[in-house]
């Protein structure tokens, strides 16, 4: 795994990524670049322009988010800023975010919206995503000294929120839902759930957890509030958990129908070489089945 002395308090488990030295040459003119930003974790990976094969990928977790200078100090040391990619795509993977209703949605009305819910004390670039699939636009915010670095170096990139993500790789799948439906994507000391019963969403929320008590606390009592049957509900984990960890114990003691999501794209997707397990990269790669 590649060291960057600029990028602050990155540390090195359970960063993972391509070994140096090993990464076949490739057309970037033919490739795809995806950069996710979190608030605890930051990743990066080339994709083929058909998004059947990962070319390159690192993850990063991270003490605090990456700056708008290190992002900036990272893609330069890495010399993405110098390849003329085929696309460029920033996932960004924060609790900013508002999901309005297609009906309802006033793009001039956006900045409010999201003012209303999240404050004005920060300064963000106001962005949205279409989900018409869902009848629903996902209204989000970058950052403004992030969303600055980026353009200056990538100004015809485009942007999308993870939950966008989410809901467009769900869309694929409802026909095999069952009726009560939870989704856990765990990253770096948070995770983000999604919640579905008869085929609807009901909620889709980040949590910050220290503990795998602090995670059954969220879970049970996100169930019991949409009043939803842990006996019976499907749960998929996937991200970085591990299977032997307490935290996945514990989800199972309390929870009857618990699996690891191993996206079969994921696993054709990665490197032969990869000693991570495959449902560590389902949410990871998931923008390259999306976007």
């Amino acid at each position: 795994m590649r060291n960057f002395d600029n990028m602050a308090h990155v540390q090195p488990r359970p960063s993972f990524g391509s070994t140096p030295g090993t990464i076949d040459s490739y057309d970037h003119r033919t490739a795809k670049l995806f950069i996710e930003l979190g608030p605890r974790h930051f990743a990066s990976f080339v994709t083929s322009a058909a998004g059947d094969k990962v070319m390159e990928y690192e993850f990063f977790h991270l003490d605090e988010k990456i700056s708008a200078t290190n992002l900036s100090e990272y893609i330069i040391d890495r010399n993405f800023n110098l390849n003329d990619f085929q696309s460029i795509t920033f996932v960004h993977n924060q609790k900013e975010f508002a999901l309005v209703p297609s009906e309802f949605h006033r793009s001039h009305l956006d900045k409010s919206i999201f003012e209303t819910i999240h404050g004005d004390l920060d300064d963000f670039e106001i962005q949205s995503d279409d989900l018409s699939q869902w009848e629903i636009v996902n209204v989000f915010g970058i950052e403004l000294l992030t969303f600055e670095s980026i353009q200056r170096l990538f100004p015809n990139a485009a942007h999308v929120h993870i939950n966008s993500i989410y809901l467009k790789s769900i869309f694929k799948q409802l026909a095999e839902m069952q009726e009560q439906w939870v989704k856990v994507y765990f990253y770096p000391s948070f995770f983000n759930v999604v919640i579905f019963k008869d085929s609807q969403l009901q909620i889709m929320q980040s949590f910050y957890y220290e503990t795998q008590d602090d995670v059954i606390y969220f879970l049970l009592t996100l169930t019991d509030q949409l009043g939803l049957d842990v006996t019976s509900l499907f749960m998929q984990l996937s991200g970085l958990i591990e299977e032997e960890s307490a935290t996945y114990k514990e989800i199972n003691k309390y929870f009857l129908n618990v699996s690891l999501e191993k996206s079969i794209d994921s696993n054709t997707l990665l490197p032969e070489d990869q000693d991570q397990p495959a449902h560590y990269f389902t949410p990871l790669f998931l923008p390259a089945q999306c976007v």
